[in-house]
């Protein structure tokens, strides 16, 4: 045998490998097989007394079924016969005879091996566990994940052998759950296996007292990193919210309104807010009763131009993107949170958007936004019946210079190609009055009122400004300029102020004593 076989953590390795292949490749396939691994690990365990122990550490660490055990302790069977004899059992109307000492004895050499166990509507392990319903030693008590999926309500029962202090992952699926026994393992597991740290409990959700027993079983586990459910009540969903210590969480919406789902963001605080520290979201919704229009996201941290891009592009590769017209993205973030500017979304990480047909696009999120003439008309191009843009309008003050912003031009070409827009905000250059071809120059839009402006740089002669905003946009009757919480681009914002005076003294409209302040 080579030196280098003798290195505990080099025969850990090989054994880790080979238990790879013991793992079905998904939970509710029936056929599967994890014989492969098995076999080599079996080859290995007889190999030499070296490899013996971590090799059946290795066969046993993953059981699809508690089959094995029998077939440990049959041997005046032939293997040939030893499965259809387990068949027979299987089929047979009554329960296995209970295991005898020489047979439990030999069950427990083994038994302490197992660290995960996926049972799956598998017959044979129930009455194995029913067999050893009397016995008080714990049947696998290094068991640290069960996956448990039944059809039957009966059949959970037999689960109270396997819950033990030493799980940490418990996956639960029954398919009716009103039976009592699985009202009764909700109302008790917790003290079974105390230290779970992730949960999965599913069952029907149209039965309410099952729903109810779940919500009264979520709260039980305040460290639970990751947990899957259906539908809950609102006060678990609370508890859930106001967890810090919940990196996952997965939950079925159905008897919840768009109201009261809003509601739910008052249970967090400033200092701690809803799903502190969550990491992934899911969301299920079983259906719609009409087409999903309009999604809405707040972030409560500074997200990543790769974060966004995902983002957009999981919506337009939505079932149903070609009914959703409304998207609306905010960072809720305390005033004090300012600091170096985040990194900018730029037309790349806002293109899988062109898939859809927007009517009314709004951001404000703490990310510049990167657009140039171009970038802005080309975005554009899919939606001609938008009817509202916001970019950051109330945002940007502290924008780095090399973020390219649409130019009055820009504008200009933004109005011809959407011409229902009706509500207009975001950075605008103004430093320059453009020349423009004489279809341009012919181009109006009538329905904006206010344009909503910010991080947009102006020079005089801030009438030539004015003016050109009133040929363009004959309505126009303010211009919301937002004051920068800090002192910087205050001359900026002085100028806009006279251009909305112009503006307000060319429709007969009494000039705007008041600012407006906004975020930087």
């Amino acid at each position: 045998m080579h030196n280098a076989l003798l290195i505990s953590e080099v025969l850990g390795c090989i054994v880790d490998h080979l238990v790879e292949d013991t793992a079905r490749h998904s939970v509710g396939r029936p056929g599967d097989t994890d014989e492969t691994g098995r076999q080599a690990l079996a080859v290995l365990a007889r190999t030499c007394r070296a490899f013996s122990e971590p090799a059946l550490d290795g066969v046993w660490r993953r059981l699809h079924s508690l089959k094995p055990f029998l077939l440990c302790f049959r041997p005046t069977k032939a293997p040939e016969s030893l499965d259809d004899d387990i068949d027979i059992a299987v089929d047979a109307p009554g329960p296995l005879l209970p295991f005898n000492e020489e047979e439990w004895n030999i069950v427990l050499r083994y038994a302490s091996r197992v660290q995960e166990l996926t049972l799956e509507y598998d017959e044979l392990s129930i009455k194995i566990l029913q067999s050893l319903w009397f016995r008080t030693t714990v049947l696998l008590p290094n068991l640290r994940s069960l996956h448990w999926i039944y059809v039957d309500r009966t059949s959970v029962a037999p689960i109270r052998l396997l819950l033990n202090p030493s799980l940490v992952h418990l996956d639960v699926r029954v398919d009716d759950g009103a039976h009592t026994s699985f009202l009764a393992f909700l109302e008790s597991y917790h003290t079974l296996c105390p230290n779970l740290k992730s949960l999965e409990l599913h069952h029907s959700p149209r039965v309410p007292e099952v729903t109810a027993a779940v919500s009264r079983a979520v709260p039980r586990f305040p460290n639970l990193e990751n947990l899957g459910c259906d539908n809950i009540d609102e006060g678990a969903l609370i508890h859930v919210i106001r967890s810090r210590c919940l990196q996952q969480f997965s939950s079925s919406l159905l008897n919840y309104q768009p109201d009261n789902l809003s509601k739910l963001a008052a249970y967090g605080t400033p200092e701690h807010p809803p799903f502190e520290n969550l990491r992934i979201l899911e969301l299920h919704i079983e259906d719609l009763s009409s087409p999903f229009e309009a999604v809405s996201f707040y972030f409560r941290t500074v997200a990543t131009p790769e974060v966004f891009h995902e983002f957009f592009t999981a919506l337009s590769s939505a079932t149903r993107r070609k009914s959703l017209r409304r998207i609306k993205l905010n960072t809720r973030l305390t005033v004090t949170a300012h600091g170096a500017p985040s990194q900018p979304v730029n037309f790349p990480v806002l293109s899988p958007l062109m898939t859809l047909n927007i009517r009314q696009f709004c951001i404000s999120i703490r990310n510049p936004v990167s657009l140039s003439d171009d970038e802005i008309v080309q975005l554009v191009q899919p939606w001609p019946k938008l009817e509202i843009l916001d970019l950051n309008e109330n945002r940007g003050w502290n924008c780095p210079t090399s973020v390219q912003i649409p130019t009055l031009k820009g504008l200009v070409l933004l109005l011809a190609r959407c011409p229902e827009l009706h509500g207009l905000g975001f950075s605008l250059d103004a430093t320059n009055t453009p020349s423009l071809s004489e279809a341009e120059s012919l181009i109006r839009n009538t329905a904006v009122t206010r344009l909503s402006i910010a991080n947009s740089p102006i020079q005089e002669p801030v009438t030539s400004v004015a003016h050109f905003l009133h040929k363009h946009l004959p309505s126009l009757t303010t211009v919301r300029v937002c004051l920068p919480v800090t002192a910087r681009r205050m001359d900026y914002h002085r100028m806009w102020k006279r251009v909305d005076n112009e503006i307000r003294q060319i429709t007969g409209r009494p000039s705007s004593p008041q600012l407006t302040c906004c975020f930087s």
